[in-house]
C-alpha cells in the first residue's frame, strides 16, 4: 500500500503507475483529503495548545475561563471526529491503490500479457488429433464434471481413481522438490483466514466480491496459500539472521472468479475450488530481485522434472497482479488449445504487502527495524499441471503416459480407461 506521505511529495509517480497500469483511478480525491487532513490537525494542534495555556492558569484565573476551555473541548471533540471519518475515507482509497511496477515492467497496450523471456522443451509429437483434457478425463474416468455440478455447482469437478492419485502424485513431487532442493520450509497453515490477514495480504477490499465469505464468523476460505502465509507474519519484527524465510505450502485454494466462457476456462483450468502449491519468500530488500529469479527457476524446475514445454513470460504493466512490483508467468504447453497457458505467477510484492501487514526486519548494524520485500509463486497450480500431463502425453488410444517423476508416487505407467 503507497504510503500517504510518498503519494503527497509525488504525486505524478502514482499517477504514471496507475497509467501503465490502465488503471483510471484519480488520485486528486486523495490528495484533497490529505490536505484537509493536514488543517485538521493543524488546528487541532493549535486548540490544544490554547486548553494546556488555559489550563495552567491559577485557579482563580481558570475559573473564569471555563467557558473557553469547554468550546475548545468541544471543538476538539468535532475535530476528532472528523479526522477519524478522513482517515477511514483515506484508508479505503490507499488501500484500493495498487503497488506500483517495477522500472523494468514494460508499459503496453493491454492486448498482449508480456514478452517471451524464453522457451523450454518442444511439443511432444502427437500422432493422432489432440484431445483436451476434459475430454480424455472423462472418457477414462478420472475426471467427472457431471457429479462436481451436482455437489456444488459449475466450475466444480470430482477426481476419481487415477485422477485422484494423479493429483496427490503431483503434490507429493513438488513439496519434496521444493523442501529438498530449493531449501522451502513446508507449512501447513490454516484454510480459514481473518479478514484483517486478507486485507494485510492486498486481497481485500479490492478482491471482495472473488472471496468465499464465513460471514458469521468474519472469516474468509482461503483464496491462495499466499495468504496466510503472509498472515503468519502479521505485525513482526524478524532478525536479520532469520532472513530469508522460504515456506512452501498445499492448500486448496477457492475463488469466486467466473473467468472466460473460453476453452482456456475449460476442464480444470478455471475452477473455483482447486490445489495449489503455494511459494513464499521474505527477503531483505536488496536481494528480492536476485531471489526473483531464483523463485522462477524454482517452478521451472517443476515442469522440467515432468517433461513438459514451457515459456516465461516478463508480464507487462497492465497485467500485472495487483499487489505486483514485476512478474514473471510461466505457461506450459496446451496441444488440445494449441497454445500455452498459465501455470504459475512469480510475483515480487517488494514492500506492498509488508507495509500493509507491518511485517518488519532489524539489521544487525542497526536497532531500526525496515519493511521487508515479499515474494510469491504458485509451484504449481496442480490442476493445471495435470491438465497439461493428460494432453501432452495422451496416446493414439486415448490412455495417457505416466511421466517417469511420477510412477513412483502412482504405481502405474499409463492410465487407461478405469485405472
Amino acid at each position: 500500500m503507497p504510503n500517504i506521505d510518498f503519494i503527497c511529495q509525488h504525486p505524478d509517480i502514482i499517477r504514471d503507475a496507475l497509467q501503465k497500469r490502465h488503471d483510471g483511478r484519480n488520485i486528486d480525491d486523495i490528495l484533497h483529503l490529505a490536505e484537509q487532513r493536514r488543517d485538521l490537525v493543524t488546528r487541532s494542534d493549535g486548540l490544544y495548545t490554547a486548553l494546556n495555556q488555559l489550563r495552567s492558569l491559577p485557579i482563580e484565573k481558570r475559573e473564569a475561563q471555563n467557558v473557553r476551555i469547554r468550546a475548545i473541548t468541544e471543538e476538539l471533540r468535532q475535530l476528532e471526529l472528523q479526522s477519524s471519518d478522513l482517515d477511514t475515507r483515506l484508508r479505503f482509497m490507499l488501500l484500493n491503490l495498487p503497488n506500483i511496477p517495477h522500472s523494468s515492467v514494460k508499459e503496453d497496450d493491454g492486448s498482449t500479457v508480456g514478452e517471451e523471456v524464453r522457451r523450454w522443451g518442444e511439443p511432444f509429437p502427437l500422432y493422432a488429433e489432440p484431445q483436451p483434457h476434459w475430454q480424455l478425463g472423462e472418457q477414462l474416468g478420472i475426471l467427472d464434471a457431471e457429479s462436481g455440478v451436482r455437489v456444488a455447482g459449475s466450475r466444480f469437478v470430482t477426481l476419481k481413481g487415477a485422477g485422484a492419485r494423479l493429483e496427490r502424485a503431483l503434490i507429493s513431487l513438488m513439496l519434496d522438490i521444493h523442501t529438498r532442493e530449493h531449501g522451502y520450509l513446508e507449512v501447513m497453515p490454516p484454510q480459514l483466514v481473518k479478514r484483517a490477514v486478507m486485507i494485510s495480504s492486498g486481497q481485500l477490499p479490492k478482491f471482495e466480491d472473488q472471496s468465499y465469505a464465513c460471514t458469521e464468523d468474519e472469516l474468509y476460505l482461503n483464496p491462495t496459500a499466499e495468504v496466510p502465509l503472509i498472515g503468519m507474519y502479521n505485525d513482526t519484527i524478524l532478525q536479520q539472521e532469520a532472513l530469508p524465510v522460504r515456506n512452501v505450502a498445499w492448500t486448496t485454494a477457492f475463488r469466486r472468479g467466473v473467468g472466460s466462457a473460453s476453452r482456456q476456462a475449460r476442464g480444470l483450468l478455471r475452477l473455483h475450488q482447486f490445489n495449489e502449491v503455494e511459494l513464499l519468500q521474505i527477503v531483505e530488500p536488496e536481494r528480492s530481485y536476485e531471489v526473483l529469479e531464483q523463485m522462477v527457476e524454482h517452478v521451472e524446475s517443476i515442469l522440467q522434472h515432468l517433461g513438459l514445454s514451457y515459456r516465461v513470460v516478463a508480464v507487462n504493466a497492465s497485467q500485472l497482479p495487483f499487489t505486483s512490483a514485476k512478474t514473471f508467468g510461466i505457461e506450459v504447453w496446451m496441444p488440445a488449445l494449441g497454445s500455452f497457458s498459465e501455470a504459475s505467477l512469480v510475483s515480487n510484492c517488494e514492500m506492498f504487502q509488508s507495509q500493509r501487514a507491518g511485517i518488519k526486519y532489524r539489521q544487525v548494524s542497526s536497532a531500526r527495524a525496515a519493511y521487508v520485500h515479499t515474494l510469491n509463486a504458485s509451484g504449481l497450480m496442480v490442476g493445471r499441471a495435470m491438465a497439461a500431463i493428460l494432453e501432452n502425453y495422451q496416446q493414439a488410444d486415448g490412455s495417457v503416459v505416466i511421466p517417469k517423476v511420477l510412477r513412483p508416487f502412482m504405481g502405474i505407467s499409463v492410465i487407461a480407461p478405469f485405472s
